[in-house]
């Protein structure tokens, strides 16, 4: 059975002073009386109806105001004190979530446990979400953003002949023939020529459909239009299957989760395009790469070259370069060949 009459400690403020005092109240429920007692003078000071009082909202673990009538005030430092006034339904339940408790570190667990199932298994679906609510005109910001960070730090002007940039450009155009009308429609896909010796013979995709030849692939394997075919295949199925915008929302899957949940992908795209490097710094999975040879000499071979061309293209580099699987998030250069000749 409840008790109706209770008997608490607090301090006391005099009405419009700062005046304070040791305070004892006495609250009787069922009678909906308070009685404010000053300890020192064993003086009641206040007599008011229980329901009269007002708690203030919930900030932190300091002690809450209680506000009587005739501009009284009294602070309580125990919350199962407070809880003895008219505190509201939403205070009270805030106030019972933030007490130390063992429920307070169930709740903890159960969200930690949430969000790494959100993580584990959520993501991918939240990435594709994000990836399909891209618009094209945001893809476009960030192939620029991106050729400006390549042009400044990395790349000069391309010094290919006209002659050998028209060869590649042919080839360019005769792989983005294959490739689904709707895409074609949809997408302004970019042939761009650039001397990056680092980089040596290469190519690249970025999300917008702009790809860019490095003079040094251009040099090397010119003369082998199937190689060519390959490569460029190769890049343009990156951006047909949103490689790198999977990538890049992997990277920033917090910011997309954040994101995702406040309903409002808008800043988070903002600052993606503004940040044309950190494209530059992705590296695609194996999956990635394994799906965008498959594609890749399928389109070459539409186009009337010979897909074989892009594992002549990785038994060269597997000749001159160090192949180190466990350094890279590439399949290795034999595991591509095999998988191409297969």
């Amino acid at each position: 059975m409840a008790i109706s009459v209770q008997t608490i400690k607090g301090v006391g403020f005099y009405p419009g002073s700062s005046r304070r005092f040791a305070a004892q109240v006495t609250l009787n429920q069922s009678a909906d009386t308070l009685e404010l007692l000053d300890i020192e003078t064993q003086k009641v000071v206040l007599v008011c109806a229980l329901s009269a009082a007002t708690v203030d909202k919930a900030a932190g673990h300091g002690p809450r105001q209680v506000y009587l009538p005739h501009n009284w005030l009294l602070q309580i430092e125990d919350p199962a004190d407070v809880a003895l006034f008219n505190e509201s339904d939403r205070n009270r339940i805030l106030r019972y979530l933030e007490e130390v408790h063992p429920r307070l570190l169930a709740v903890v667990a159960g969200v930690t446990l949430s969000t790494w199932i959100v993580w584990k298994y959520g993501l991918t679906l939240l990435v594709a979400v994000a990836v399909n609510f891209t618009p094209e005109n945001i893809r476009d910001v960030m192939d620029r953003g991106t050729l400006q960070s390549i042009d400044l730090l990395m790349a000069e002007p391309s010094a290919l002949s006209a002659s050998d940039q028209e060869r590649v450009s042919e080839i360019f155009e005769a792989i983005v023939a294959q490739l689904p009308e709707e895409e074609q429609n949809t997408r302004a896909f970019t042939l761009l020529f650039r001397d990056v010796p680092e980089m040596g013979p290469n190519a690249f995709a970025l999300p917008g459909g702009t790809i860019v030849v490095t003079d040094q692939l251009a040099s090397e394997f010119g003369h082998d239009a199937d190689v060519i075919a390959g490569i460029i295949g190769h890049e343009l199925a990156h951006t047909l299957q949103n490689h790198g915008l999977k990538q890049l929302y992997r990277s920033l899957s917090v910011h997309v989760l954040l994101a995702m949940i406040a309903g409002d992908l808008g800043p988070v795209l903002e600052e993606i395009a503004l940040e044309g490097q950190l494209l530059l710094r992705l590296s695609f999975s194996r999956a990635h790469e394994a799906e965008a040879d498959a594609i890749g000499v399928q389109l070459a071979t539409d186009a009337g070259f010979d897909g074989m061309g892009l594992a002549r293209f990785f038994q060269t580099l597997k000749q001159e370069r160090l192949d180190v699987p466990w350094l890279s998030t590439h399949p290795t250069f034999e595991s591509r060949i095999e998988a191409l000749t297969h």
